[in-house]
């Protein structure tokens, strides 16, 4: 999946869908807004505005949007079941039971509406009806999290606080479990590039527990991909940072956006700072020598690639290092021969294969450079950069073709 925002102005719904997926719940409300002006009867639009406005604790423009789908669809069971959220944040407990109740006749076995159709009887002082309705749902699911911490919050209301303190540690303990199944899940769709997918399952993650490190990293990660900010990027990477302050993955993550940005000196800072905890750590090794690379510290850069490639020879990145490193200082026979080694590892690795044809192309060899670009466009139809020099590649020859002709026949044309 292609992390392109729709760009048709008409498509305000799939606008507002791309940046609740990502978070920006301000962005989603004022496209979902559009979409409304055009068509104020759109549930879809209403109903993922309400959504959006409830993250942002707008609970009563949030109501107002369920109460909205709601009208229009009376067995609109999300609606129904946001409505009572949202209603059960303003004080309106009274009409949250009644809207959790609409739920639950339509689907007796809803567990989210079961568990806070019983924290608003307990706002209103019946516990005991609470407690009966939270037993329900865990019954049915004895790891339900929020069942377990309301059990927590009602018990303790009623004086009973060894029993809230148990229900307490079962929730956290289940929310922590659920939040990495989560994770999983979401890592999974990320090895099938399903990223808007994953992006779903990271943030339910962290809504599970906001100390989730691996989906803090992830959504960081993801957010990279989708070309967000750096800084949008790092709050993630920082985040993760303060739970486990040497945490690798966060600290390459955040390395390699720094990096990218220009800003060398920080970058290297942070593979330090994994080098230190984890002095054979072959990524952030490779990955240092090409942040000093571009500080112009070629010695250095050269040292940190090979290090890398004596404890992992076989390591298809960290030889690709050493064919950028190479490229740059204009030694493009010795690139050549860490590239046909990535090559005989990883034959289909676009990467080795395009910068293959750029070496070819810099040493003449027209013709093979052209067959380069041509099998990794093959393999990757979109590479943009392989479009480009493979153009580059075919003027070159175009070039030499011309010239081979009228050095043969330009007497002939009075030359």
């Amino acid at each position: 999946m292609h992390f392109i925002k729709p760009k048709a102005k008409q498509d305000f719904v799939s606008n507002g869908l791309y940046w609740k997926s990502y978070g920006e719940f301000k962005k989603a409300v004022s496209s979902f807004n559009r979409a409304l002006e055009e068509d104020p009867g759109n549930a879809l639009a209403q109903f993922h505005k309400g959504q959006a406005l409830y993250q942002i604790n707008e609970f009563v423009s949030a109501a107002q949007c369920f109460e909205d789908v709601a009208v229009t669809d009376p067995k609109h069971t999300d609606a129904l079941y946001n409505l009572g959220l949202a209603q059960e944040k303003i004080g309106r407990y009274d009409d949250a039971v009644s809207s959790f109740l609409r739920v639950v006749e339509i689907d007796s076995r809803h567990l989210g509406a079961l568990t806070y159709m019983a924290l608003c009887k307990s706002n209103l002082k019946m516990h005991g009806e609470a407690i009966d309705l939270l037993d329900q749902v865990l019954k049915i699911e004895g790891t339900n999290p929020d069942a377990l911490y309301n059990k927590s919050l009602v018990l303790g209301r009623m004086g009973r606080q060894s029993d809230s303190s148990f229900y307490l540690d079962k929730a956290i303990e289940a929310e922590s479990g659920q939040s990495q199944d989560l994770y999983e899940k979401g890592a999974k769709l990320t090895q099938q590039s399903r990223h808007e997918e994953a992006m779903r399952y990271y943030t339910r993650a962290l809504k599970l527990d906001s100390k989730n490190v691996r989906a803090l990293v992830a959504k960081g990660w993801t957010l990279d991909l989708a070309g967000f900010s750096y800084k949008d990027v790092f709050y993630f990477f920082d985040k993760a940072l303060e739970v486990d302050p040497e945490n690798a993955d966060a600290l390459l993550n955040k390395g390699l956006v720094y990096d990218r940005t220009g800003m060398f000196k920080k970058a290297v800072d942070c593979f330090d700072r994994i080098l230190k905890s984890d002095p054979g750590n072959v990524r952030a090794m490779y990955s240092k020598g090409v942040s000093l690379f571009s500080l112009k510290k070629y010695g250095a850069a050269r040292f940190f690639c090979e290090a890398a490639l004596s404890i992992e020879p076989d390591n298809v990145r960290a030889l690709c290092s050493m064919v950028w490193l190479l490229e740059h200082q204009k030694k493009y026979d010795e690139a050549l021969t860490y590239c046909d080694k990535a090559l005989s590892i990883a034959p289909d690795y676009v990467y080795a294969i395009s910068y293959k044809g750029k070496l070819l192309m810099s040493l003449g060899r027209y013709e093979e450079s052209l067959e380069c670009y041509s099998r990794a466009l093959k393999l990757d139809p979109e590479n943009q950069r392989a479009i480009y020099y493979k153009s580059q590649v075919m003027e070159k020859i175009d070039g030499e073709n011309k010239e081979s002709f009228f050095k043969k026949f330009g007497r002939s044309f009075g030359n």
